[in-house]
């Protein structure tokens, strides 16, 4: 079980890394978004191989880093896309269904399965995974009957499915980050994490660096016209690339995973806390006496959809999400 904290921490770290992205460098269009931290990650990284070196290492190393490249590269392309053709909360949800794919493809290329309490727990996580993200409001689209009820929220994605192209891509990209994490895990089976993060990073970021300029219309000044931001968010996506390595050295594939979906408990938690401080940013004192309005994120404080009629709170879904993702979690890590 001592795997469970380095895959808290890479949970965490995954939920500030796109909080930073979101806040830092979300005024940008997708491709700067995307080669932001790619570029300023990769400092460190060369760094870190040059200190270490690169010794011989085995052909199956080289065989899933190779492949891992071109996987990692089409998911970010296509979650890029995907967000494009149809708004996030009618795309995001789809996620949720990639640690059902890390278990499929760990099978089939590593030959490993979780045992029946685990498979129950990752299976949990999904659920809670999919709560969480297509049980808020705001999930519909012009013309679909926004209904208020929980069960009509969970429903609705499913007939997205059928409707969003964007949607359908989205779940391509689950699939696509379902064959990643195995391929990291055969990495690290034959390699430290840190040697495995570095490698795969030196060759993911001028390939993916490349392609956006090729294809996305980055320039190479534009890398470098924030460069206290992009700092911060090379740093943490650094940090965070290390600790999913070494997370993922110490359990299965299918483990990891399920814990680090964790990150969109995280996720929600940051978003609250940021929306919280700028809130407090903008109100501050104006009168003489000092005093200022009610604090943000209270029932019944305006810009917040804690509060229905009557101040009574809306029943959005997090809640039971998030208990149902730390259940499942709790069983994953119990069973392994």
């Amino acid at each position: 079980m001592f795997w469970t904290l380095p895959a808290l921490l890479a949970a965490l770290l995954a939920a500030l890394d796109a909080t930073l992205l979101r806040r830092l460098a979300g005024d940008l269009p997708p491709p700067r978004m995307v080669a932001y931290p790619v570029f300023w990650s990769l400092p460190p990284f060369l760094a870190l191989l040059a200190a270490r070196g690169v010794p011989d290492l085995p052909e199956p190393f080289w065989l899933a880093t190779l492949a891992a490249v071109p996987v990692n590269m089409a998911g970010h392309l296509l979650t890029a896309w995907a967000v494009r053709m149809a708004p996030v909360s009618r795309t995001i949800p789809y996620l949720c269904f990639s640690p059902v794919f890390v278990v499929v493809h760990e099978y089939l290329l590593l030959g490993v399965a979780p045992r029946p309490a685990g498979g129950v727990g990752v299976l949990l996580v999904v659920a809670g995974s999919w709560v969480l993200n297509a049980g808020g409001a705001g999930n519909h689209g012009p013309g679909e009957c926004g209904g208020s009820g929980i069960m009509a929220r969970l429903v609705r994605p499913f007939r997205t499915l059928a409707a969003e192209r964007g949607a359908r891509v989205m779940l391509g990209v689950a699939l696509l980050w379902g064959l990643g994490s195995v391929l990291n895990r055969q990495m690290v089976l034959h390699a430290t994490p840190a040697l495995a993060g570095g490698v795969f990073f030196a060759l993911y970021g001028p390939a993916m660096l490349a392609a956006l300029m090729v294809f996305g219309g980055v320039r190479p000044r534009m890398l470098v016209d924030r460069p206290l931001r992009g700092a911060a968010m090379g740093a943490v996506l650094f940090l965070a690339a290390n600790v999913h390595f070494t997370a993922m050295s110490l359990t299965t594939a299918a483990n990891m995973i399920a814990v680090k979906r964790l990150d969109g408990v995280f996720a929600v938690l940051f978003d609250r806390l940021s929306e919280r401080w700028g809130s407090a940013r903008r109100d501050r004192p104006s009168g003489l006496d000092g005093s200022a309005g009610p604090a943000p994120g209270f029932l019944g404080s305006p810009g917040f959809p804690d509060a229905g009629r009557g101040g009574r709170p809306v029943r959005d879904g997090r809640l039971t999400g998030a208990s149902l993702m730390a259940a499942g979690a709790a069983l994953v890590v119990l069973a392994s």
